[in-house]
């Protein structure tokens, strides 16, 4: 019999809403097909909830959240919330204890980016960092932010990256690496701690090759030598900056999915933003969402669903007849995800 699950849904803003609805047609499609049932439980979140109810994460749909089996979240306006209105990825980060960010970023046939030869995963700590939302303006007239790096956080994030490398020995039956990023010259203290986390770590794990790099210097190799790496392991603001190269080496954010996890919870969003040039026209590339919703069904242990998920948006795009306009095409997103539904079927 199959599985039965309860998703939260929060559409977020501007393509947001529209994407999340492609992701949602998916997972009704897999069920109509025998596989497995999903209720869903639509909340309020993001700039526009902001407007209407004064706060962009209503403490109902935090609730939601994490009564839910997981979270698809579409796309927030953040950036125009005030600081009062709050911060709803913020959040969601800290409300469902999520212990780190996975972005996996890969070249994809069919599909030409600066990089023919990326597979990895950047894996980051989302809750603390340069993003610990510690600032204040001091008395000379300056700003200031505080970083704050924390040996548990440094180690869950840890242990999340080699659990990632693990998994990739397994698929590619060849031995993985974790490459730990760092400026640990000039923050001597935060990423002392943060690469001392992860030694500790990495002695649990002998079977993965460990090494740490300047960020600057991952930065360059990661341009010049992009098949090197395997899984990326950093701190909030390094793994930020390194996950966009390595989708930009890859196949751009209308490909890119992403997952927030923690030991209990879990949300699922893509990547990109809310283009609010194209929102409401329903031209949105909905990819980097079904993309996202595979991750939450290998997480969820339907790992079938999930191949055949990925496998479906692969086929499509290496086919190259259905693309939406930032991948060269004029498909509509409802076109774009009825063709991933055409190639599911024949799964």
């Amino acid at each position: 019999m199959a599985s039965s699950y309860t998703i939260c849904l929060l559409p977020g803003d501007g393509i947001g809403t529209e994407v999340t609805e492609c992701g949602r047609r998916v997972l009704d499609f897999l069920s109509e097909q025998g596989g497995p049932s999903f209720d869903y439980d639509v909340r309020p979140a993001g700039y526009d909830t902001f407007l209407e109810v004064g706060h962009s994460l209503p403490d109902e749909s935090l609730d939601a959240a994490k009564l839910a089996d997981a979270v698809l979240v579409g796309a927030m306006d953040v950036a125009q919330i005030p600081p009062h209105g709050g911060d709803p990825l913020g959040g969601l980060r800290i409300g469902l204890e999520v212990s780190a960010s996975v972005r996996p970023s890969r070249t994809i046939d069919g599909i030409i980016g600066p990089a023919d030869d990326i597979d990895c995963v950047v894996v980051r700590e989302v809750t603390e960092g340069l993003y610990s939302r510690d600032e204040y303006m001091g008395d000379d007239n300056a700003a200031y932010a505080v970083r704050v790096v924390t040996r548990e956080a440094s180690t869950k994030t840890a242990r999340m990256a080699f659990a990632q490398a693990v998994a990739r020995q397994e698929i590619y039956g060849r031995p993985s690496r974790v490459t730990a990023v760092h400026k640990v010259g000039v923050l001597k203290l935060s990423d002392g701690l943060f690469l001392e986390a992860c030694a500790d770590v990495a002695r649990d794990f002998p079977e993965v090759i460990y090494e740490t790099a300047n960020v600057d210097a991952c930065a360059m190799d990661m341009v010049r030598n992009p098949g090197h790496f395997d899984v990326i392991l950093a701190t909030n603001v390094f793994g930020d900056i390194l996950s966009d190269v390595a989708a930009g080496l890859a196949a751009g954010l209308g490909l890119a999915a992403s997952a927030c996890i923690g030991d209990r919870w879990a949300y699922f969003e893509p990547v990109h933003g809310t283009a609010p040039d194209i929102a409401g026209k329903g031209i949105a590339n909905p990819c980097a969402t079904i993309l996202t919703v595979a991750m939450m069904l290998r997480h969820l242990g339907e790992d079938e669903s999930a191949d055949a998920v990925e496998n479906a948006v692969y086929a499509v795009l290496a086919k190259g007849t259905v693309r939406t306009g930032d991948l060269g095409g004029v498909a509509t997103s409802a076109e774009m995800t009825n063709a991933v539904l055409t190639a599911l079927s024949t799964k």
